[in-house]
């Protein structure tokens, strides 16, 4: 087994367990697993200080990293690593201003406590 061999194998060893995917470029992303519990608490903070309006900050890598993945790319990270990232690149997507909340739009009386 030569040296070039080698290396192969362990490279691919050590993206086991590793969210990997294609950006539109061609280039690949590669964020370890611990990486996404980060992505998800600076995500968190971002989301409560854009709804409290307050400038929300950069995104983390991986959510900018996400955006420029093709939509079936997307789609196949979200099938293989969870719902959640899908949810965190729309919520960045919104914070942006890209992207609007779906739904009807919500009205809330004088007083703040009823929302119609």
């Amino acid at each position: 087994m030569g040296l070039r061999s080698r290396l192969k194998r362990l490279a691919r060893e050590s993206e086991r367990g590793m969210i990997t995917f294609e950006l539109e470029d061609g280039t690949t992303a590669r964020f370890y697993p611990d990486q996404f519990l980060e992505c998800f608490e600076r995500e968190f903070e971002r989301g409560r200080r854009h709804y409290f309006g307050e400038e929300p900050g950069l995104a983390h890598p991986m959510i900018e990293a996400l955006r420029k993945a093709s939509d079936e790319e997307l789609q196949r990270v979200i099938r293989e690593h969870g719902m959640l990232l899908g949810h965190l690149v729309g919520e960045d997507l919104i914070m942006r201003g890209e992207l609007e909340r779906p739904g009807p739009p919500v009205s809330w009386s004088e007083d703040g406590t009823t929302c119609f």
